[in-house]
């Protein structure tokens, strides 16, 4: 996981695991147990601890439900990185 800083805190993240990471993180702040959140989101415990692992078969909405109950936002933006690294090696 990567952090850039681009006039406010963003946080990149590159699978599920940086997702869930970022979601422990997170409920750990806002003082929360996986069972208080679980609560929140309308999961099971063993929910959270699995989307807190990274589990690729955690329900998106369910994610986004989570992440917004520990006052998170998933923005999406494209990702240039690729075509910049062909630019710069003379790729077309």
């Amino acid at each position: 996981m990567r952090v850039t800083k681009v006039g406010r805190n963003v946080t990149v993240a590159s699978n599920a695991a940086d997702i869930g990471a970022m979601l422990r993180e997170a409920r750990r702040v806002k003082g929360l147990s996986q069972a208080e959140l679980a609560a929140l989101v309308g999961v099971s415990r063993q929910w959270v601890a699995g989307a807190e692992k990274g589990a690729p078969t955690a329900r998106m909405g369910l994610m986004i439900t989570a992440l917004r109950c520990v006052d998170l936002l998933v923005d999406i933006v494209r990702d240039d990185s690729a075509a910049l690294v062909g630019a710069a090696f003379g790729d077309d």
